[in-house]
């Protein structure tokens, strides 16, 4: 989350931090706020692609200086379908602050952008802005690009309740602009990005030099849909391609994860959306997997894609159960990690527990990438599990977690 402070010509930075020390760190603490002071001293008109998150308004005096950013941003952009219509602002009152505010909020009603003020103690200032953000951060634009594969029967979400709630919208790709897009992919791009992989892996499996061009296709193919759907996350019915094209789409996943745009496989809007969480609230890319061992004091869970960026190194392989293409097999680093799973058609169950790898193993009988945690998950799994896929990021994140889900009312499943 993103806060600009707008303070007077008559005050100073070092004034607004001291004036406001208690409520900055909390922001900065609880809120994952990143904050910067901007003074109406600045004859330099500040510019900015879009509007921060929010706006803490510390004196009086800031209404032209507001003004002079809000004409200065893309407006349009700001306003567009994937980005929040509302502006919020913090003012507790003190130096003007408030008054300062209403100026501003009456400004955006004349321009027709639904403003709010975020008024009160530091607590109703913090909780309000966690409730606030925690769902306006999930807002966006995410594809689906084919229908969930047959084998998932209970791992849809009800998209009226993501557009509702979350103001999340769902976009139907048909595959077979996929299709079309890696045959029509350029071949010099194509033999750049598998060039790239190459460079960066350790070693190279299965896969031929035609398997790597084909996955580098699919990637362009993919991503080219994606800007100029603007998505920020999607979901892929993958074995189709496999079908149809004789490529697969796991690299294009790993690549799109690492550049923003989250990507899970086989049409798992559960999944998906727990990955788009983590993402915006944790500000981490996640690896999707199948949970495929477990023992009363470890699970290994495995999969075909990971964000390369998760991994130490990377070896180039074919994809598991078909033996086409390319797929990643990620060795990753023995360190903490957030196993996570965000669950049911409107979202209301989830797991989380924090654990340590203490093996990336590998076996042939397993997708790619496999990684063993040090966490029984046999109770949990085998008896209350919330679907087969979960993610898993790099952290100690079971906190951030918790607190969005009490806010929005899941319930927690737990491992005993």
């Amino acid at each position: 989350m993103k806060i600009t402070i707008l303070r007077s010509s008559f005050q100073t930075d070092e004034f607004v931090r001291t004036e406001y020390a208690d409520l900055i760190e909390r922001l900065e603490n609880e809120c994952r706020a990143e904050i910067s002071i901007v003074g109406d001293e600045n004859t330099k008109t500040p510019t900015a692609q879009i509007l921060p998150d929010v706006f803490m308004i510390a004196t009086g005096g800031v209404e032209n200086l507001f003004k002079r950013i809000w004409e200065a941003v893309d407006v349009e952009m700001m306003c567009s379908p994937h980005q929040p219509k509302t502006v919020t602002m913090i003012a507790d009152g003190r130096n003007n602050s408030l008054a300062a505010s209403l100026e501003i909020l009456t400004y955006l009603g004349n321009v027709g952008v639904e403003g709010k003020i975020l008024h009160g103690t530091n607590d109703e200032i913090v909780s309000a802005l966690v409730e606030r953000h925690g769902r306006d951060s999930l807002r966006g634009r995410i594809g689906l690009f084919g229908q969930p594969s047959d084998w998932l029967i209970a791992s849809g979400v009800d998209r009226d309740f993501l557009r509702q709630r979350y103001g999340i919208e769902t976009i139907d790709i048909d595959l077979k602009l996929v299709e079309e897009g890696i045959r029509n992919a350029s071949k010099d791009e194509a033999e750049k990005i598998a060039q790239t992989l190459l460079e960066r892996a350790k070693a190279v499996r299965e896969p031929s030099p035609a398997d790597l061009l084909e996955a580098a296709k699919a990637y362009l193919a993919i991503k080219q849909i994606c800007q100029e759907e603007r998505l920020d996350a999607l979901t892929i019915r993958c074995f189709d391609i496999v079908k149809a094209c004789g490529t697969t789409s796991c690299l294009a996943l790993a690549m799109l994860n690492d550049e923003g745009i989250v990507a899970g496989c086989e049409g798992d809007m559960q999944t998906l959306m727990s990955m788009f969480l983590v993402k915006r609230i944790c500000g981490e890319t996640a690896f999707m997997a199948n949970p495929s061992q477990l023992t009363d004091k470890s699970s290994m869970l495995a999969h075909c894609t990971i964000p390369l960026s998760m991994c130490d190194e990377t070896i180039v392989r074919s994809h598991f159960e078909s033996g086409i293409g390319v797929a990643v097999q990620g060795l990753l680093p023995l360190a903490d990690y957030t196993l996570f799973k965000w669950g049911g058609p409107q979202l209301d169950r989830y797991f989380v527990a924090e654990a340590q790898a203490v093996e990336t193993p590998y076996s042939d009988h397993f997708c790619r990438t496999q990684i063993t945690l040090n966490v029984n998950l046999k109770p949990y799994l085998l008896q209350h599990s919330i679907g087969n896929h979960h993610v898993i990021i790099r952290g100690r994140h079971a906190g951030e977690i918790r607190r969005f889900m009490l806010k929005n009312g899941a319930s927690e499943r737990v491992a005993e």
